[in-house]
């Protein structure tokens, strides 16, 4: 009797000690797959309203993809064809070649994109009348859907507007689909 007894404790202690064991693997995997299914890229970030460069020129192909199509629908301290973002980007020139050949990439159906290409992706410099500015720009990445979080302050004439988003594209097959858009929405009408 003394032994069965001691058999009950024993798997009562095992189960005791094994229950939170359990529970803490369970919560450390859960964690880790919620914190590798959201990645966030802080391009230009609200406290600087700077280009993070080094960021910037380490994103992976795709979201640099996506990055040259947002240099191209908005500023960033633009001069002349020299635009903060493009140049971080490796683009070279606003309205580049190189600029236009990735958006056609990664956005070969999209009527935004076949827009400012046909414009040569021409933004006018920041002391003119009228120019946009990104405030800030993040990439926020959910398995196949990316969220691009902005601030885009347009100035015209002494009149300022912001713009914000965010806009939300699916990424499958190596290109974007626009899913929400706020910039140039009256493209999808």
């Amino acid at each position: 009797m003394d032994t069965v007894i001691g058999f009950i404790f024993a798997g009562i202690n095992i189960i005791m000690t094994s229950i939170p064991n359990l529970l803490l693997v369970l919560f450390l995997t859960t964690a880790c797959s919620f914190s590798q299914a959201q990645k966030t890229y802080t391009l230009i970030p609200i406290k600087t309203k700077k280009v993070n460069e080094t960021l910037v020129a380490g994103l992976p192909g795709y979201l640099k993809g996506l990055a040259a199509l947002y240099s191209a629908m908005g500023g960033s301290d633009c001069i002349e064809l020299h635009c903060e973002l493009t140049s971080a980007l490796g683009l070279g020139k606003q309205g580049s070649d190189a600029q236009k050949n990735l958006i056609k990439k990664y956005f070969p159906d999209d009527k935004v994109a076949k827009l400012i290409i046909g414009q040569d992706c021409y933004l006018p410099p920041s002391t003119s009348s009228s120019f946009s500015n990104f405030q800030f720009l993040s990439f926020t990445i959910f398995k196949d859907s990316i969220q691009v979080n902005y601030q885009l302050t347009v100035l015209d004439h002494g009149n300022v507007k912001n713009i914000n988003g965010p806009d939300i594209y699916i990424f499958k097959n190596q290109v974007f689909r626009n899913k929400k858009r706020v910039l140039y929405a009256w493209t999808d009408k």
